[in-house]
């Protein structure tokens, strides 16, 4: 009995010891463009798996009884347009406020790595050629130094080309890895989810979060009539 308990004891050290690996190793994506044919895959340890492109699979036969479900459905009660507009405009910028905040904590934890970028550039004629290279390396390198101040990034080769004569056309290819922590990104996902739950932005949420306001209010409150009208 104390050799089996000892075994299991020792299986949990093992596992708990193989969570604590994979949350703190860092997980792998490459990225690669070749021949016009995107690859994805990820990488954790030595395991391998595709992502894209994925097996088609067999399409499956539509469902003929989808209309008799919506039959039993009780009509929506009418809301002011008003009222209606001024909420919508408020959550849009919460959300657009929370959005760009998670995004900055999102694109922080994320390492870009061996980024390989070979871009034949090519216009209607020569002139038009240099012109359009010339305001795209403008363009193009002025993005990647925006791109630094949020991402961690670093290069292996950019080869930007003028194609005068249409012969590297077929040269386009890219390459990237790009690493991040499974702890760091689920950290990341905690406090996003706090963030969209202090704002009342989670969908499971939102209705217990306005009940809360309702009962807070004073009974003879403006806001609290207008709220009864509408209900009315």
């Amino acid at each position: 009995m104390r050799f089996v308990i000892l075994a299991l004891l020792i299986l949990l050290a093992v596992l708990l010891v193989a969570v604590v690996l994979l949350l703190f190793l860092p997980v792998w994506v490459t990225v690669e463009l070749r021949h016009s044919r995107l690859t994805v895959r990820l990488r954790v340890l030595f395991l391998r798996f595709t992502l894209f492109p994925q097996r088609e699979k067999k399409p499956e036969p539509e469902k003929e009884e989808a209309g008799q479900q919506e039959q039993g459905k009780p009509p929506e009660k009418k809301r002011s347009p008003s009222r209606r507009f001024e909420r919508t405009v408020s959550r849009m910028l919460t959300l657009v406020r929370d959005a760009a905040g998670i995004l900055r904590m999102a694109l922080g934890a994320l390492r870009v790595r061996k980024i390989r970028l070979v871009l034949p550039l090519q216009g209607t004629d020569a002139a038009d050629t240099a012109l359009f290279y010339g305001r795209f390396c403008g363009w193009f390198y002025g993005a990647i130094a925006t791109a630094q101040n949020f991402l961690d990034m670093e290069f292996d080769q950019i080869e930007l080309i003028p194609d005068f004569a249409g012969e590297n056309k077929y040269r386009t290819s890219f390459y990237c890895k790009i690493g991040a922590t499974p702890f760091i990104i689920l950290v990341v996902a905690i406090k996003a989810l706090r963030i969209l739950k202090e704002d009342g932005l989670l969908p499971a949420k939102v209705e217990d979060a306005a009940r809360q306001k309702e009962k807070k209010r004073p009974q003879g409150s403006p806001r609290a009539e207008e709220d009864r009208g509408e209900k009315a």
